[in-house]
């Protein structure tokens, strides 16, 4: 295939697995939970979980996401009684954020439920060569680094392209 026809084909593909996932996030889901977690919501109990100690900003940057937006689904977290946000004494500017024991306890439910949904994916990875996955993974790399590329260069210049 050339390469200019598979690059198109790639990222074609790509903004159609997004868009798929992005519809994904709109469905709330109950199975583990009465609290009817979205999975934006999810993510970010896993991110509080696996990462703590960290701030809003921290946990923004490192979810590729705007603080604002980090903030919002904290703020329905925190009403679902899932995290705490809380400030340290030492500084009273970042915020900062935990999981409660309700959040602890759909977090370890939630593993379970990843075992689970990452069983096909990893089922399929194993039909192929470590050489084949590991170019995978550097792909994906690539292109979320890619994509802050081009996010910055739309703000910069006022791209409108399309």
């Amino acid at each position: 295939m050339e390469t200019e026809a598979a690059s198109k084909e790639i990222m074609e593909l790509f903004l159609r697995v997004v868009n798929k996932y992005n519809a994904l996030e709109k469905i709330p889901v109950r199975r583990y939970s009465d609290h009817g977690l979205y999975h934006s919501e999810r993510h970010m109990l896993d991110r509080v979980a696996d990462n703590p100690d960290r701030n809003i900003t921290d946990l923004a940057r490192n979810s590729g996401v705007t603080k604002g937006a980090i903030s919002q689904i904290a703020k329905k977290l925190e009403a679902k009684g899932m995290i705490r946000r809380y400030k340290r004494a030492a500084n009273d500017k970042e915020v900062f954020i935990e999981l409660t024991e309700a959040g602890r306890e759909f977090y370890e439910e939630r593993g379970r439920m990843n075992k689970e949904t990452m069983g096909p994916l990893i089922e399929e990875l194993k039909h192929h060569s470590e050489e084949k996955v590991l170019f995978l993974v550097s792909m994906f790399h690539w292109l979320d680094q890619f994509m802050d590329q081009v996010g910055e260069t739309m703000k910069s210049d006022g791209h409108r392209g399309g």
